[in-house]
Parts: C-alpha cells; sequence; structure tokens
C-alpha cells in the first residue's frame, strides 16, 4: 500500500508513523510542511514530503502519480475558529480541497479514499439517545461544521456517481503532538495543560475552557485511519473515532492530580458541558467492521503526551 496523506500536522504526521512502521510508503502532502515536525513524529527521512497548496489539482495529481500512490487520506484543512477568520479562504481550503483529493482519485482510479471529518457534524440539539451513533442526525450553522458537512456530501457523491471507494472518518476532539496551525482549539488547550503538569506549579482548570469534551489521542485516530486504509469490504462507509468517554472539568482535573500528585490543581467555573457534548461516540460499528478500539484512555493518552514534550524540550536545550 502507497499512502498520499494531505496534510503534514497532527493527525497526518501521526498517521504517517503507522503506516511507515507496517512497511508500507507514505508521502505527505502540505502547503507549508515543518520538516523538523514530520521528523520528530515520523522519524528523521522516513517520510517523504510534497509542500503544495491543496487547491492546486495539478500539483496533487503530480504527486500522486510520481509517488504511484493507491490510497489518498485526506486531513488538511482549516480548524473551527480557523474557517471564519477568513470565510472565503477558510471554504475554499476545506471544500475545494476535498473536490481536488476525489477528482484526483476518480482521474488516476485509485484503490481508495479516507476522509477525516469531525465528531462536530452531529447536530446535539436533536440527540435524544445515550450515545451517537453514525447514523444520528447532523447539521450546524457553524462554518467549519458547514464545511465538513459539505465535504461528506461531496465523497458520498463521488462514491455513487463515480464508484469511488470511500470511508469517512470523524474523530472526537483531538490532541497529541503537533504544531495546531490550522486551529485546533482542542490540540492548544491540551498542550496547554499538558505542560502546566509537567512544570509542577499550580494547574487551574477552566470549566469554560475545558467544558466536558470527549478527548481522543492523536495515536488513536491515526490507529483509526490506518484500519480504514487496511480494511476490506466494509458496510457501513462513516465510522466515529473517540474513545466512548466524555470527560468533564473535574474528571480532566483528577486525571492532572493521578499524573502529578505533588501538584495542586483546582477547577474555577461551574461543571461545564453547556455545549451539550455529555453523548460519547457510540463505537461499536468501529469496532466491528475496523476492528478499532483505542489503545489510549485519557490518563494514559496524557502521560504519552508529557513524556513526548518532555523530549522535545530535552533535545532542544
Amino acid at each position: 500500500m502507497k499512502v498520499l496523506i494531505t496534510g503534514a500536522g497532527l493527525i497526518g504526521t501521526h498517521l504517517a508513523k503507522r503506516v511507515i512502521d507496517d512497511g508500507d510508503r507514505a508521502v505527505l502532502f502540505d502547503l507549508t510542511p515543518s520538516s523538523d515536525y514530520v521528523n520528530k513524529v515520523v522519524g528523521p527521512g522516513k517520510a517523504e514530503v510534497v509542500a503544495a497548496d491543496m487547491r492546486d489539482l495539478p500539483a496533487l495529481i503530480q504527486a500522486l502519480k510520481r509517488f504511484d500512490a493507491d490510497t489518498i487520506v485526506h486531513t488538511a484543512g482549516l480548524i473551527g475558529k480557523r474557517v471564519a477568520e477568513n470565510t472565503y479562504t477558510g471554504s475554499t481550503n476545506n471544500i475545494l480541497g476535498t473536490i481536488n483529493v476525489l477528482e484526483a482519485a476518480r482521474l488516476l482510479g485509485l484503490r481508495r479514499v479516507v476522509y477525516v471529518s469531525t465528531f462536530g457534524v452531529y447536530d446535539r440539539s436533536r440527540i435524544k439517545e445515550p450515545v451517537i451513533r453514525e447514523e444520528t442526525a447532523t447539521g450546524g450553522h457553524n462554518l467549519y461544521t458547514v464545511t465538513k458537512l459539505c465535504s461528506e456530501h461531496l465523497v458520498h457523491g463521488y462514491a455513487t456517481h463515480h464508484n469511488l471507494d470511500t470511508i469517512i472518518i470523524r474523530p472526537a476532539g483531538v490532541f497529541g503532538r503537533g504544531l495546531y496551525v490550522g486551529g485546533s482549539t482542542v490540540g492548544m488547550v491540551m498542550r496547554d495543560l499538558a505542560l502546566g503538569i509537567i512544570k509542577g506549579e499550580s494547574v487551574t482548570i477552566d470549566a469554560k475552557v475545558h467544558a466536558a469534551n470527549e478527548y481522543v489521542y492523536a495515536k488513536d485516530v491515526a490507529l483509526a485511519l490506518h484500519l480504514a486504509c487496511k480494511v476490506k469490504d466494509p458496510k457501513q462507509r462513516t465510522y466515529n473515532a473517540g474513545t466512548g468517554v466524555v470527560t468533564g472539568p473535574e474528571d480532566l482535573a483528577q486525571v492532572a492530580r493521578q499524573l502529578s500528585p505533588k501538584t495542586e490543581v483546582s477547577v474555577k467555573g461551574g461543571s461545564g458541558g453547556a455545549d451539550g457534548k455529555q453523548a460519547p461516540l457510540d463505537l461499536g460499528t468501529s469496532k466491528a467492521e475496523l476492528g478499532y478500539s483505542p489503545q489510549f484512555p485519557l490518563k494514559e493518552a496524557l502521560q504519552d503526551y508529557m513524556e513526548e514534550l518532555l523530549r522535545d524540550t530535552r533535545s532542544a536545550g
């Protein structure tokens, strides 16, 4: 398997590492890739990197041909508020980028397209069940959500009209060793928390910032995507990728205390969760069809993340 991964950020680089460690070839396609970051996550010189714009279809096709890629995983795009900062740039990056991925796959006859969406597409105002299954209602007016939903519809449309082999993965709030240039609020918030615990100074968890959410480690999302690349004859084609656990600010504070018993950890504000993220993702279908089971519960994920941050700090010093 030869995989071209759009986006050399948090998810893309961790996926590249999994693909390469499994003995396959991975190419990262990114507008402004950081060779230092890619080398740290994937390993020095292990991943091939192409610096180009997702909105440049000829460049994407050229890269796919050059590396003889048979699979494409689309992680590139702007996130959250970054999309709304400039609506035209945000929309074209996220929607035109998806169109180009699908069109390139159609023209070259690739074996599979895997699209990275988000659990943000679920319309929580309409959720009545205790868990969120893939068939749960979607919707929303947040521009980022709109670009993700539009891209999902495009994926379905190309799959139907051109018989493309496609899979959509909907991750929960992703965190891990990243640069966050795309605008991941969850990633930046969890990075600040991890650094605070490492320093051993008092840590204050703001319930508004750390409102109830389902956090998933980047290495687990990479696992889900890698499985999506390899699975044969998937039935549902859209899968959740989370932990199945919603963590509130008090829960997060308890994890921080367990990781650093001598650190004073306090919670500021109410219990959080006003955003409605109380229902966890159901992982039943992801496990049954992809074989996905998260390997990093929150405590273990934060511990692993902190160890990586410490290594980065020591190498920089």
